[in-house]
């Protein structure tokens, strides 16, 4: 077959979660065509260079400094996002026309489908945790209008003890007939080995956040004991602390065996990393990015599960988000991914 995956290209977690179903299709024999954007684009181009790849532009979005201020942001550009949506779908159809794929996959981007072709749509925010009830409403609303386009649903996650919670879960508008759980992704594993490093922290997201979160946490750690590991999440930037270890950026596979020495993660909450540490396993507490309420809520609900706590990026205090991990279960990491890709393959074969 020959299969096209879109791939949103907000911040990298989409990019990676899709590798390992890249990489069954591959195995399988089918042509695959990516078609993404920005920095994800440029991951999927260096973990898959014999592929063939569309740069087509999703959302432009730009993530505020105050946490107050993203919501009104999205309303007043709301119109330019549908605008470069459908400007970007005609974009996939003309490349659909050259390509007739067999196949259309796509991972959170409205914009990559055919209506009269087999098009899924890989989604875990089904519902956006906004304060005022009406409006988490309206976002069902928009994804159950949108939903019509695409063949199934395919959430990563669990129907029962899921990990996402009511992103993806007791949804009203949506039919749940379109809806098919098909287990959580990563490209990470578990790895039997010591754990011989204190604490890692995985610096990531959008700016201007990530550099306010890297400020924050260079400030704290200049006085800690321990083998602490840092991660900048930017390859292009180069950094060194005599007293610690500091990477701009880690390939997968030396990031897989850094989270499986680590005895604990302090990490933004996006919903990839939490699938990451469900496969790893470990003790885990959060940062979550402010104005995010995906993360604001899966920090929440990882907490009320008892399995892993968090702080506010204004009150981050990293030694005492070490003495509260005590407290929480941590994640089992006993998941093997050929679940979720048969799956995968049961609902689109």
């Amino acid at each position: 077959m020959k299969i096209a995956f879109g791939i949103c290209s907000l911040g990298i977690g989409h990019a990676t979660r899709s590798f390992p179903i890249i990489k069954d299709m591959i195995k399988k024999e089918n042509e695959v065509v990516i078609i993404s954007h920005g920095r994800a684009l440029s991951l999927l181009k260096k973990e898959f260079p014999n592929l063939k790849f569309y740069d087509i532009p999703d959302y432009p979005i730009k993530y505020t400094e105050k946490a107050h201020q993203f919501i009104p942001y999205m309303l007043a550009n709301s119109s330019k996002i549908i605008k470069n949506m459908l400007k970007s779908h005609k974009f996939f159809l003309d490349i659909d026309k050259r390509e007739n794929f067999d196949l259309i996959i796509s991972d959170s981007r409205y914009d990559v489908f055919n209506y009269h072709k087999d098009s899924y749509l890989i989604i875990h925010q089904l519902r956006i945790m906004l304060k005022m009830a009406f409006l988490r409403g309206g976002t069902m609303f928009y994804n159950s209008y949108l939903s019509k386009y695409f063949k199934k649903i395919l959430v990563p996650d669990f129907e029962e003890n899921s990990l996402s919670g009511e992103l993806s879960h007791n949804l009203k508008f949506i039919n749940k007939d379109k809806i098919e759980y098909i287990g959580p992704l990563s490209p990470f594993k578990r790895v039997s080995m010591k754990k011989d490093l204190d604490l890692l922290i995985s610096i990531s997201g959008p700016e201007p956040q990530r550099t306010i979160f890297e400020k924050k946490v260079m400030k704290e750690i200049g006085n800690m004991e321990g083998n602490i590991v840092i991660t900048l999440g930017r390859p292009e930037v180069e950094r060194r602390e005599e007293k610690l270890k500091i990477y701009p950026y880690l390939s997968f596979k030396r990031r897989e065996e850094i989270m499986n020495r680590s005895k604990l993660i302090i990490s933004r909450p996006g919903y990839s990393t939490i699938m990451d540490l469900y496969f790893i396993g470990g003790k885990a507490m959060f940062i979550p990015t402010p104005g995010q309420p995906e993360q604001e809520y899966l920090a929440r609900y990882m907490k009320r599960r008892k399995i892993a706590g968090f702080m506010s990026q204004d009150n981050m205090d990293i030694e005492k988000m070490i003495k509260e991990s005590e407290n929480y279960e941590g994640f089992r990491g006993e998941y093997e991914i050929r679940k979720t890709l048969n799956r995968f393959w049961s609902v689109v074969s």
